[in-house]
């Protein structure tokens, strides 16, 4: 017996002509309806089945379009396509744009973006958005960081170059401090055509020392390096190492005044450099345990370091023990070593830098350990190995630190309570006040 026949129940016709397509709707044997829509294309009939008429009306519709347009597709829409064009229409709509014009926005930063995510260039340039930092001029960092350094407790100096050197930046580039580029700040330095290599690199230096503070204080991006850190440096030629010899600074030491004497004492006897002296105290100066204590603060590489405390340098700094407070209280030192050169009688006049340079020379000589004295100096070995090795001889090396003040010296211009004190000390066998030996 032959199973009986689907009944169609209904018709649907969409469209009409060649693009008419029909919608049956039958009844199976399961009691479920099926929709079946059929057409004519290309010399045959086709049909489709599908379980929801909302489907098969909405295929249908699709199919007379295409047909209508005379348009042909390998793969049909689907319902579940339909309902993902309209998900995606939706999301584009709450931006308040199309879908094509989403799509177009979407493609146009996919080319730019290459290989990278889309979330991740979007994450990289909320990040890096200079709208959302601060907007302060390098007039204004500068005044902030000239202040803060007042504020920390360094030096006068310190504080007075730091502002000299920025009032010269400021005063040629005037642009917000996010806005300065690298390019800005080596054109600025080329055109400080009066300063030599040396100086250019201090004033990068405070350039480099601001932008950083900047930075901290969230002017300029946290996670990149300044336009200053990136800035180039100035060679500076190498030139011959200027010492004083021992006869020379017997003459500056007998020649100094009061003032003066301690920082060429400790300079050509123990090598600190002259910013640092102008930072100790005489409580620094550790007599009973043989050095000079540098805290870390108070060095130029913030680095606390100990420097032996020669005989000879105890017996020329004799007069001020038992004192404390600022081992120098004048403001105008390099003027006063200038004058002293010339009191002295020394060929040429002052020479800079030269007690640093004299220590470091005759000390190299005296121990051979290069890395020994380098840490004394609070130098690197390099340095010292390339500069200062085989500059003097040993046998000057040791007429230098035997160099002590003669029989009954006292300073001239020496506090009456020192001289006293001197006085009193006088007779007394454990006193380092003063040494029998004579300047050479």
């Amino acid at each position: 017996m032959k199973a009986p026949r689907k009944r169609r129940s209904r018709v649907v016709e969409i469209g009409n002509g060649p693009s008419r397509v029909r919608i049956y709707t039958i009844k199976r044997k399961d009691g479920y309806s099926q929709f079946t829509i059929a057409w004519n294309e290309g010399g045959h009939r086709r049909t489709k089945c599908y379980a929801s008429l909302e489907e098969a009306r909405l295929i249908a519709q699709q199919t007379m379009v295409r047909l209508t347009n005379g348009t042909s597709l390998t793969d049909d829409v689907t319902l579940r396509d339909i309902e993902m064009l309209r998900h995606c229409q939706g999301i584009a709509q709450g931006f308040g744009i199309t879908l094509a014009a989403a799509i177009e926005e979407w493609s146009s930063a996919r080319k730019v973006a290459d290989d990278i995510p889309l979330s991740d260039a979007v994450r990289f340039y909320q990040l890096n958005r200079k709208d959302l930092l601060p907007v302060k001029s390098v007039a204004e960092v500068a005044a902030e960081f000239v202040e803060s350094r007042r504020a920390a407790g360094m030096s006068a100096i310190y504080v007075r170059n730091s502002r000299d050197y920025l009032n010269r930046f400021t005063g040629q580039v005037s642009a917000s401090i996010g806005d300065v580029t690298v390019g800005d700040i080596n054109a600025f330095l080329r055109r400080q055509e009066t300063l030599g290599p040396v100086t250019k690199n201090s004033l990068r230096r405070s350039l480099v020392t601001m932008f950083i503070f900047a930075k901290r204080q969230g002017y300029l991006h946290p996670d990149r390096k300044t336009a200053a850190e990136q800035s180039e440096s100035f060679r500076v030629p190498e030139s011959d190492i200027e010492i004083f010899t021992p006869e020379e600074i017997g003459k500056l030491l007998l020649a100094a005044h009061a003032r003066i004497l301690p920082v060429v004492a400790i300079g050509a006897f123990a090598g600190i450099r002259s910013a640092e002296i102008n930072r100790l105290r005489w409580e620094d100066v550790k007599w009973d345990r043989g050095h000079i204590e540098i805290a870390g603060w108070k060095a130029k590489t913030a680095a606390r370091r100990i420097v032996p405390l020669t005989d000879n340098l105890k017996a020329w700094l004799a007069p001020w023990r038992g004192e404390t407070g600022q081992i120098i209280t004048m403001t105008t030192v390099s003027g006063a070593l200038n004058d002293l050169g010339i009191k002295a009688g020394i060929p040429d006049g002052w020479r800079k830098n030269a007690l640093r340079h004299s220590y470091i020379s005759y000390r190299v000589a005296q121990t051979g350990d290069v890395a020994r004295t380098a840490l004394e100096a609070g130098n690197s070995p390099e340095m010292i190995f390339r500069h200062y090795r085989e500059v003097v001889d040993g046998q000057s090396a040791q007429e230098w630190f035997s160099i002590t003040p003669p029989d009954g010296w006292i300073p001239s211009g020496i506090k009456w309570s020192i001289r006293d004190r001197m006085k009193a000390l006088a007779g007394r066998q454990d006193t380092p006040c003063v040494d029998s030996a004579k300047v050479a």
